[in-house]
């Protein structure tokens, strides 16, 4: 085993080349498609297959109360609701931009101190994209919700300080949420 240097990694030496893409299957969220890729050492050489989507964006929004919105919708993989942070496809000229849409369509709440947390990939065996998470503070309710013709979606609140232990009890689930908080929670840690 190699000890690792975070200083010295590049994920993007010793790429695997890729060739022949197909597309498979096109959905109005993510396209299936195959490429023959190829080891830089030749030994794996086979037709591979990938989802292709917009990058996601999601908002963990607080308020100044100290509080976080959380919303409880529907997800059809699971068939059960799913309590979340509000979040979707990054689909405005910047994240920014698909960022505070977002929150504005699920909730009604908007803010004017918004923050780039960082960065995840969902599953980047099969997904091509990034989920991408802001920080929105000083939420106000401004508007009614705007949802998607699919969408029912319930807003709650609750104090951030009960966020670890919602996670620990897997109701909040989502696992590019989960990471977001984590994200967050490193960043701005309990204070007791």
């Amino acid at each position: 085993m190699k000890p690792f240097y975070p200083e010295e990694y590049d994920p993007h030496s010793n790429l695997w080349s890729k060739r022949d893409r197909r597309d498979l299957i096109a959905t109005p969220i993510f396209k299936l498609v195959s490429w023959h890729t190829t080891s830089p050492d030749k030994k794996i050489s086979k037709d591979f297959f990938h989802l292709e989507s917009l990058d996601w964006v999601n908002i963990i929004a607080t308020t100044p109360e100290n509080k976080i919105l959380l919303i409880d919708q529907y997800r059809h993989g699971i068939h059960r609701f799913s309590l979340e942070i509000p979040g979707g496809i990054a689909e405005k000229k910047t994240l920014l931009e698909s960022a505070q849409a977002e929150l504005v369509e699920e909730t009604g709440y908007v803010s004017q101190d918004w923050e780039y947390l960082g960065k995840v990939t969902g599953n980047p065996a099969i997904l091509n994209n990034w989920c991408h998470t802001f920080i929105a503070r000083n939420v106000r309710k401004l508007y009614d919700q705007d949802l998607d013709d699919s969408e029912q979606i319930e807003i709650f609140e609750t104090p951030i300080r009960n966020i670890p232990q919602l996670i620990a009890d897997n109701i909040l689930h989502h696992g590019m949420m989960v990471a977001a908080l984590g994200m967050y929670f490193i960043k701005n840690p309990i204070q007791n």
